[in-house]
């Protein structure tokens, strides 16, 4: 009997232990192949971004908003400059990320997505499809040049 008991012990024992490391696991640092054959690796998770990804704000927000219904995509163009991430929901509970940016910003961001998700269920593809690149200057706009438009001569007619 004591035997068993033990091995029962040992047996609880592990699978706690188990779970302990897949949990902690969840957390940690996150590696996908993507496009072109390039690699993303997205950083692991503090506990205040854990906490981020578990809210019912988070929640709602992936629903309504990012699985919107008339929306073929998030964020909108004003919008991508500061996540530096681009989604197309595939259906009610499946996205993907078309787009990254090489940006430590952004990839905790899609980190914490990608978190969000899995707590609620749904899925989050980072893959083949999913373009990761380096940030792109932008022009400053003092230094584009003016565009002048010459009217052109033309003939009336009558």
């Amino acid at each position: 009997m004591t035997i068993n008991c033990c091995q029962s012990c040992a047996e609880s024992l592990f699978l706690v232990i188990f779970s302990l490391l897949v949990k902690r696991m969840e957390h940690e640092a996150y590696e996908a192949n993507v496009a072109n054959g390039g690699t993303i690796e997205l950083p692991g998770l503090s506990e205040e971004d854990i906490e981020n990804g578990r809210s019912p704000e988070t929640r709602m927000y992936i629903r309504q908003n990012l699985h919107h219904p008339s929306w073929i995509g998030w964020p909108a163009i004003e919008e991508f400059g500061k996540t530096g991430v681009l989604i197309q929901a595939l259906d009610d509970q499946t996205a993907r990320a078309l787009l990254v940016i090489d940006d430590k910003d952004a990839k905790r961001f899609l980190s914490v997505l990608r978190y969000a998700y899995d707590h609620i269920g749904y899925t989050l593809h980072i893959d083949y499809a999913t373009v990761f690149r380096t940030p792109w200057e932008r022009p400053e706009h003092d230094s584009v040049p003016e565009i002048k438009h010459e009217v052109q001569p033309s003939m009336e007619v009558a």
